[in-house]
C-alpha cells in the first residue's frame, strides 16, 4: 500500500513524540491516580527546590501536607502548567527549559486565584475544634457582616497566614490564634465601627492593614473606601512578615497623649504589643486641661496593659510617689536587665515574656493567655525565673489576687458615686460617667445617655476651694477607675501601681483631702450589701505581705 509523504511525516512525528514521552517523564495518569503519583513528574525536576520563604524543600513540605495526605491537591492543581511543560528533551540532554515551558507555569497560585478553586465563600472549609472551642472556618474566612480573614485587602493573599505547601505544621498555632482576642472575628474591637474608614487613628490598631502601615511608615490615616464593606481583625501578618512566621520589627514606642508624649522602654519584640496597648490618653491629659466646668470625660481607651506595666498612664495625685519598689520586676521580664532574671529571651520584652514565651503545648503561645491552657499552671516564665515558687498555680491569681483587685475597684466605684462633693456615676458605655438626675442613688438606663453625661467635675462644699484642683482630682479618680476596669489583668501587670492609683483616688474622694484616710474610711463601712467589697479591698490596698512584713500602703513612710 502506498503512503504519501505528508501522511508518513505525521506518523513519524507522532511516533517520536510518544517515544520521547517515555524518556524519563510520566505523561499521563488514570482517573484513579493519586495526587502524589500525578506530581511525580514535577518532583523529578523540582525535588531540590527550596521555598524562598521557609528555606525548606518544597517537595518535602508538600508531601507532609493535607493537600497530599488527603489526596486533594498536587503540583499541577495549583501551578497549572501548560501541556508540554517541561520540554522532555532537556531531561536527558541537559539544558534549561525555555520559552513557553517556563512562562506557562503559575508561579503564584495564591495571587492568581488558584486557592479559590477549592476554597471559596461557599465551600472548601469546615468546622475545627481546638482547646474545646469549635469554629466554623467558612464564616471566619468570609463574612458580609463581621470581620473576616479574607477581607478586601486579603483576596489572593492566603499566604499571609498559610504555608501553601505545609498546611499542617502550624495548624495548632493558627487554631489557637483564631480563638484568641486577636483572631476573634466576632469581637467588638474589630466590629463596633468600620474602623478602616472613620476619622482619627482607630485603623492603626483595629485593622491589620492600618497596623502594618503605622508601624512601618508612621501613617495612621484612614484607608477605607465607601465601596468596601469588609472588616479586619488582627491577622497573622500583623506581627509576622509572611508564612515563615518571622517577626516584624517595631521601633521604641512613643505614645502621643494630649498631656504630653511619653517614651516607653525599648522592649524589642514587645514593642509590637505596646503600639496598641498603651492607651490613647493618660492621667497627664486630665492635668493638662484648663476648663472643668463644661468638658467631657477623658477616656484612656481600653486594654492599656503596657501603660500599667510601666506605670505611665494613670492619674497621679500631687505629692504621691508612683515608682515601682525595688522588689518589683515585671517590667524587666524579657529584657537584658538582670531584674528580669532571664525569664524569657532578652530581646522579647515583658509582653511576649509572659504571654507567649516558654510554652510547649501545641499552639499554646498564640492563645496569648498568660498561663498553661491544660492544667492550672501559670506561665513557665513566672516559675522558671525564680520569682514565683514552682508549686504556684493559677489559684494565686484567680483565687487570691483577682478577687482583691475586683473588690478594690468596686470600692473606688462606690466612692465615686457616694461622696459629698461631686457624685460620679459610672456606666459601661461611653462617655462612662453620668448624672443621677432624679437623685435616687441609682443610674438608670434612661439616665445613661449622652445628653445626661457628666460635664462638671469640680467639688461643691469640699475642703479644696480651688475648683481647678478639685475638678482635676475628681476626674482623675474617674479616669483611674475607667482605666483599670478595662484592664482585667491589671493586678498582674503591675499590682503596686494599680494599688497606688486606687488608694489615692479613694483617699481624695472620701473627704476631698489627701490625708491617708482610706483605712479609717473603709473600716467605717458595714462590709455588707453594696459595701461587701470591704474585706478584700482592705487586703488589697491597706495591708499586704512582703518579705514577711505587714505594712500599710497608705503611709508616707511605707509607700507599698
Amino acid at each position: 500500500m502506498l503512503i504519501c509523504k505528508k501522511t508518513l511525516m505525521v506518523i513519524l512525528v507522532t511516533f517520536m513524540a510518544v517515544a520521547l514521552s517515555g524518556c524519563g517523564e510520566k505523561t499521563g495518569t488514570a482517573s484513579s491516580t493519586t495526587r502524589a503519583e500525578a506530581s511525580e513528574t514535577c518532583l523529578g525536576c523540582h525535588e531540590s527546590v527550596r521555598s524562598p520563604v521557609t528555606a525548606k524543600l518544597i517537595a518535602e513540605e508538600w508531601k507532609l501536607s493535607s493537600h497530599n495526605l488527603g489526596n486533594w491537591a498536587g503540583c499541577a492543581d495549583c501551578h497549572e502548567p501548560d501541556t508540554g511543560h517541561p520540554s522532555s528533551c532537556n531531561l536527558c540532554h541537559g539544558g534549561t527549559p525555555s520559552g513557553s515551558s517556563v512562562s506557562s507555569v503559575v508561579h503564584n497560585p495564591d495571587e492568581s486565584g488558584k486557592c479559590a478553586k477549592c476554597h471559596t465563600a461557599k465551600a472548601g472549609f469546615g468546622f475545627s475544634t481546638h482547646n474545646g472551642v469549635t469554629r466554623n472556618t467558612l464564616t471566619s474566612h468570609f463574612s458580609k457582616t463581621l470581620s473576616s480573614y479574607v477581607s478586601s485587602k486579603y483576596v489572593g493573599k492566603c499566604r499571609d497566614c498559610h504555608n501553601p505547601h505545609d498546611t499542617i505544621g502550624k495548624l495548632d498555632t493558627l487554631r489557637a490564634w483564631a480563638r484568641s482576642g486577636h483572631g476573634s472575628t466576632g469581637a467588638s474591637p474589630w466590629n463596633y465601627y468600620d474602623f478602616k474608614s472613620i476619622t482619627g487613628e482607630c485603623n492603626r490598631c483595629h485593622t491589620t492593614t492600618g497596623f502594618i502601615k503605622y508601624i512601618t511608615t508612621g501613617d495612621s490615616t484612614a484607608w477605607g473606601s465607601a465601596s468596601d464593606t469588609t472588616k479586619e481583625m488582627l491577622g497573622c501578618n500583623a506581627c509576622h512578615i509572611n508564612y515563615s512566621y518571622a517577626l516584624r520589627s517595631a521601633n521604641q514606642v512613643k505614645a502621643k497623649y494630649t498631656g504630653g508624649e511619653v517614651t516607653y522602654s525599648n522592649v524589642g519584640t514587645s514593642n509590637l504589643c505596646l503600639n496598641c496597648h498603651v492607651g490613647r490618653e493618660s492621667g497627664a491629659s486630665v492635668i493638662a486641661m484648663n476648663n472643668y466646668t463644661g468638658v467631657p470625660f477623658v477616656n484612656s481607651h481600653y486594654l492599656a496593659a503596657g501603660g500599667i506595666v510601666f506605670g505611665k498612664i494613670g492619674f497621679e495625685y500631687a505629692g504621691r510617689v508612683y515608682s515601682d519598689p525595688a522588689v518589683y520586676n515585671h517590667r524587666y521580664i524579657g529584657t537584658n536587665d538582670s531584674r528580669g532574671n532571664s525569664a524569657a529571651e532578652s530581646t522579647k520584652g515583658p509582653c511576649v515574656g509572659c504571654h507567649l514565651a516558654n510554652k510547649t503545648q501545641p499552639g499554646e503561645k498564640h492563645t496569648l493567655k498568660p498561663y498553661i491552657v491544660t492544667g492550672a499552671s501559670l506561665s513557665p516564665t513566672c516559675t522558671t525565673s525564680g520569682c514565683h515558687d514552682v508549686a504556684t498555680d493559677r489559684t494565686l491569681i484567680d483565687v487570691t489576687w483577682k478577687p482583691r483587685y475586683k473588690a478594690a475597684l468596686l470600692a473606688l466605684k462606690y466612692y465615686l458615686a457616694n461622696n459629698q462633693y461631686r457624685k460620679l456615676y459610672y456606666n459601661s458605655s461611653n462617655p462612662y460617667f453620668f448624672i443621677d438626675s432624679d437623685g435616687d442613688g441609682v443610674l438608670s438606663a434612661a439616665e445613661s445617655v449622652m445628653t445626661n453625661a457628666q460635664w462638671k467635675w469640680y467639688s461643691v462644699g469640699g475642703a479644696e476651694a480651688d475648683r481647678s484642683v478639685s475638678a482635676k482630682n475628681n476626674m482623675g479618680a474617674a479616669f483611674n477607675y475607667n482605666l483599670l476596669i478595662h484592664d482585667k489583668g491589671g493586678v498582674a501587670h503591675n499590682s503596686y501601681y494599680t494599688r497606688r492609683l486606687i488608694y489615692d483616688a479613694i483617699d481624695w474622694l472620701d473627704d476631698n483631702n489627701m490625708n491617708y484616710s482610706v483605712s479609717t474610711s473603709l473600716n467605717a463601712l458595714p462590709g455588707t450589701g453594696n459595701t461587701d467589697f470591704k474585706a478584700e479591698t482592705l487586703k488589697y490596698i491597706i495591708t499586704t505581705q512582703a518579705d514577711g512584713t505587714t505594712y500599710n500602703i497608705g503611709t508616707s513612710a511605707e509607700r507599698y
